[in-house]
């Protein structure tokens, strides 16, 4: 019975203690706030791929972002569910890639600002500037792939393993707003990788079993890789409507351990133009219309990078309307009139 009181003591004595604990105090007091790691901007595998695109984006073409949807329908309300398992901000992450490549973008993302001074007559919209290009897409498959393990015990020592994975998928599409026509599309997939091991060990001290257990779990954060499949598909829907010239040392900075897009016409260009450079130094020279040969990824880095065009003047202080060519005719590819083919308004991404 005093063994038994004394334990009952101990534990209330142990239970108040915990007061001062991070995370709990009295009900009279605030809890004390625990502080974690310091803020940092987001850096991803692919940034400098993009980052290499600035300057080579006429800046008079202008893009916006529309619908990019989580069309997966996974949710989970139960067992600790938050709801949705994807994120439902994946345009502002395009529109984010957008400004590294250095690209001229517009607001379609929330207009609720524009209409509502529209309607307060205080805003003219004609005065708003045109996209060329906007894209669109979805995320649109998220499934959970069967998972393994094992697990072995000898003399009350034991271990074990586990692993799980999710596949996800996603599509995005450039649209041509003039025409509405598509003219670059890029499908993309990645498995979000966990895994779980432990270690356990049961002994008899004396006549009491004691059994110890620990262990981890990891997994991937699936909204940073969701990012970084965003970043990979906006440079690669910008380089399937430029020349290969233009940006195959650029896509040099994709580390395959990271991210690879082979089966698209980005890729057939690049290997295209390299075959093309290999038999031109075989007879000692270049192809027509190539400067010189495409540096290495750790060459192009130690080379100073373009220079982006002067922005365009302010709509604010333009007399005539903002952009004005900006949903019109390009000029044709060879130099000569007007040609307002798909094709013509595509190559007008690259810089003049």
């Amino acid at each position: 019975m005093r063994r038994s009181l004394v334990s009952s003591l101990l534990c209330l004595a142990l239970l108040s203690g915990c007061a001062g604990a991070p995370g709990v105090a009295g009900s009279t007091s605030n809890a004390k706030l625990v502080q974690g790691p310091p803020i940092s901007d987001i850096v991803t595998p692919f940034d400098k791929a993009l980052t290499c695109l600035n300057g080579r984006i006429a800046r008079n073409l202008v893009f916006s972002v529309g619908a990019v949807l989580d069309q997966t329908g996974k949710e989970s309300f139960t067992d600790g569910g938050v709801g949705k398992f994807v994120t439902q901000g994946a345009g502002d992450m395009i529109q984010s890639a957008l400004f590294k490549a250095g690209a001229t973008v517009v607001n379609r993302r929330d207009p609720r600002v524009m209409t509502t001074e529209a309607e307060w007559r205080i805003r003219d919209t004609s005065r708003q500037i045109p996209s060329n290009f906007y894209i669109t897409g979805s995320i649109n498959s998220l499934d959970f792939i069967p998972g393994s393990g094992a697990e072995v015990e000898v003399g009350g020592v034991g271990v074990k393993y586990r692993q799980n994975r999710i596949l996800i998928g996603l599509d995005l599409a450039m649209t041509d707003a003039n025409s509405g026509l598509i003219v670059a599309n890029v499908p993309l997939q990645k498995q979000i990788f966990s895994s779980e091991a432990g270690i356990g060990v049961g002994r008899f001290i004396g006549d009491q079993l004691t059994s110890i257990d620990f262990g981890g779990r990891e997994r991937e954060a699936i909204h940073f890789a969701l990012r970084q499949m965003l970043n990979l598909s906006t440079f690669e829907l910008l380089t399937q409507v430029m020349n290969a010239n233009n940006f195959a040392d650029c896509r040099e900075y994709v580390d395959r351990g990271h991210g690879y897009v082979d089966h698209t016409k980005t890729a057939e260009a690049v290997k295209a133009l390299a075959t093309s450079k290999a038999a031109a130094k075989a007879v000692g020279a270049l192809p027509p219309g190539v400067a010189g040969p495409i540096p290495s990824a750790g060459a192009a880095a130690r080379m100073p990078q373009p220079q982006a065009a002067a922005p365009a003047t302010p709509a604010a202080a333009q007399k005539e309307k903002p952009y004005a060519g900006a949903s019109g005719n390009f000029a044709g590819s060879n130099g000569s009139g007007e040609d307002t083919s798909a094709q013509a308004k595509a190559q007008a991404i690259l810089t003049q």
